[in-house]
């Protein structure tokens, strides 16, 4: 008899995936750095970063958080708009809380359900349960 069980999370998970937020954060602060130094450039830099940011996103959003295209694209476009504002601050405050939220959500090990069962017993097979 296979009888379903629901594995709750504490955590709902991030809009956006770990990586993504990862490279919004990165790409932030590597080309705040180049505005800082030479103002000139914040045109070209922010939109290099804006690319970068939303072609980075939509591909991750895409094939790793297996979103659709037009949801992917959307999230790409956000989060390069956020990482091509030309202060290093903006994609930092907007990409480290989507980071620790997802990080909270994918790497947090979950502690044994009321029932007893954990995440790693043999009778839990991929959210099924299998009597024995």
């Amino acid at each position: 008899m296979n009888n379903q069980i629901a594995v709750r999370h504490p955590f709902p998970p991030a809009p956006i995936h770990p990586l993504a937020a990862l490279v919004t954060v990165v790409l932030d602060n590597v080309f705040g750095f180049f505005e800082i130094v030479t103002p000139i450039f914040i045109v070209l830099t922010s939109l290099a970063v804006f690319a970068l940011g939303s072609v980075s996103t939509m591909f991750i959003q895409r094939y790793m958080a297996r979103d659709s295209w037009g949801v992917s694209i959307a999230k790409g476009l956000a989060m390069g708009i956020i990482a091509g504002v030309p202060f290093s601050v903006t994609g930092t405050i907007f990409g480290v809380p989507l980071l620790a939220w997802a990080g909270l959500h994918e790497w947090v090990k979950l502690t044994p359900s009321k029932t007893g069962l954990a995440e790693t017993d043999p009778e839990v097979v991929e959210g099924e349960y299998h009597e024995q």
